[in-house]
């Protein structure tokens, strides 16, 4: 008997407790006013998405000049198939700190040249900032695979020795 008076007694509490936060507004204050506290909540979807499956580090082939490539696919979320496509680098420096390459870097023919002057390092410039067709697909198809252009510019009196940097590619929706 005192089991089913402990129970019933817990159910009453959680089911009145549960009916007047939800649906009751708080008690009254002496001048009358009561509210209710509305929590909100949402999600903003991904908006973009670029995948590749080719490795993200790229062996320039410098002692050739040969160019390389990355190549990706892009999707953005959105009513459009356009995007914005910005690449750059910090310049291509050898291991001794102060010797470059410079790099041009390509997307559809757009680009630019990556070196002391021009690179992600000084004043954020970007190599290419163009549009882009991208897959807006609600199947989840990324679409055709886009390709960016590598290409050292040798002169052929570089320095011996290893050289390094790093490369964004970054998508944006429009």
């Amino acid at each position: 008997m005192m089991k089913a008076l402990v129970t019933a007694a817990t159910l009453a509490m959680v089911f009145s407790a549960g009916a007047t936060a939800e649906t009751t507004s708080s008690p009254a204050r002496e001048d009358g006013q009561t509210q209710f506290w509305v929590k909100l909540k949402g999600e903003v979807p991904k908006r973009c998405l670029m995948t590749t499956s080719q490795d993200t580090t790229l062996e320039l082939e410098l002692a050739k000049g040969n160019n390389s490539e990355f190549e990706f696919k892009a999707w953005c979320n959105g009513q459009t198939t356009n995007g914005l496509l910005v690449v750059g680098a910090d310049a291509l420096k050898n291991e001794n700190g102060t010797d470059i390459i410079p790099l041009l870097i390509t997307y559809n023919g757009e680009g630019g040249t990556v070196n002391a002057a021009n690179n992600a390092g000084v004043g954020n410039r970007h190599a290419v900032e163009t549009s882009i067709v991208v897959s807006n697909s609600t199947t989840g198809d990324m679409g055709e695979n886009k390709v960016v252009k590598i290409q050292p510019e040798l002169n052929g009196f570089e320095k011996a020795g290893n050289y390094q940097t790093d490369m964004y590619v970054s998508l944006y929706p429009r």
